[in-house]
């Protein structure tokens, strides 16, 4: 490690020569020093080493790593989205299903709602029937009147049911049709005395209306109200009644100072054309002016399947 020279005072450690001091330290205990302090620079070079070695290993794992993350994302990615679609393909057929059932269920509660809707019907008509026309106040007219409205508008709502449900289920509906002939006269017949004793109330109005129209088929219930509240409404008109013929309604108004109807009717979306009836002579004195009301076409959206 180390070699003395004593011919000229030089000392040579580790393969140099150093000049030796007069006072200098032990060349043994120098020697032991450095030896260690070099095994130490050794030591922590080889871990720098290790530690470099480790760092890298430490980063391929992670890019593997990542790699491999990304892959089992994608399977479950693809094997999420198989099961969707099988989990979308049953449900689907168990919807069509439902639908199935529950067009048979509406169906059969459309039958039922219409034998209600008449039952009622004929209540009401037999309860009024057993008053006395002359004790009938304007009040229960407008009342009757009302409720006739809302029996059409049910009966109009429950059309519209039938007829989207017609293609698919005729063969069940002829079947239940016939089933229910009977009671469909019966609630006939009490349509026939419902109306009459409300064209029986329009007989006992006192006094003459100044004018009268006259709605021309097809009669669309809606528009036909419409028009009613549109009249009772104006400042000139007194008031409005309604005779409902199952062909062709009335609107009897009766008003409180002049108004011209037939401009003022054909500004309304409900009319489509309105034309005054002069086949017979309105100029006699309490002879109301008679008018034929044409409505608008009403397009009824159709149902998707």
């Amino acid at each position: 490690m180390g070699k003395n020279d004593n011919n000229n005072g030089i000392v040579e450690l580790w393969g140099r020569e150093f000049k030796k001091a007069k006072y200098g330290l032990d060349e043994e205990q120098v020697v032991s020093f450095v030896n260690e302090l070099m095994k130490k620079y050794e030591t922590l070079l080889n871990r720098t080493e290790h530690l470099s070695s480790l760092t890298k290993l430490a980063e391929k794992t992670i890019v593997e790593a990542d790699n491999v993350a990304k892959q089992v994302q994608k399977e479950a990615e693809n094997k999420a989205k198989t099961e969707a679609k099988a989990i979308a393909a049953k449900a689907e057929e168990e919807a069509q299903k439902i639908i199935q059932e529950k067009s048979a269920e509406a169906v059969a509660m459309a039958n039922r709602e219409a034998e209600a809707i008449k039952a009622k019907a004929r209540q009401r008509a037999e309860s009024l029937l057993e008053e006395k026309a002359k004790s009938i106040q304007p009040k229960l007219r407008d009342t009757a009147k009302r409720l006739y409205g809302e029996l059409l508008l049910q009966l109009e709502s429950l059309k519209q049911q039938v007829v989207a449900l017609e293609e698919e289920f005729d063969h069940k509906l002829s079947q239940l049709l016939e089933e229910t002939g009977n009671v469909s006269v019966e609630a006939d017949k009490a349509g026939d005395e419902f109306l009459e004793l409300i064209q029986t109330i329009d007989e006992t109005s006192e006094g003459e209306p100044d004018w009268e129209l006259e709605i021309l088929p097809p009669v669309d219930l809606t528009q036909m109200l419409d028009i009613i509240n549109h009249l009772d409404g104006l400042p000139e008109v007194e008031k409005t009644e309604l005779i409902p013929q199952m062909d062709k309604p009335l609107i009897m108004v009766f008003v409180r100072e002049p108004i011209d109807l037939i401009d003022m009717l054909s500004t309304l979306p409900q009319v489509a054309q309105v034309s005054e009836d002069t086949t017979e002579s309105a100029d006699a004195e309490g002879k109301p002016r008679k008018v034929q009301i044409e409505l608008s076409a009403k397009t009824v959206p159709q149902e998707s399947n």
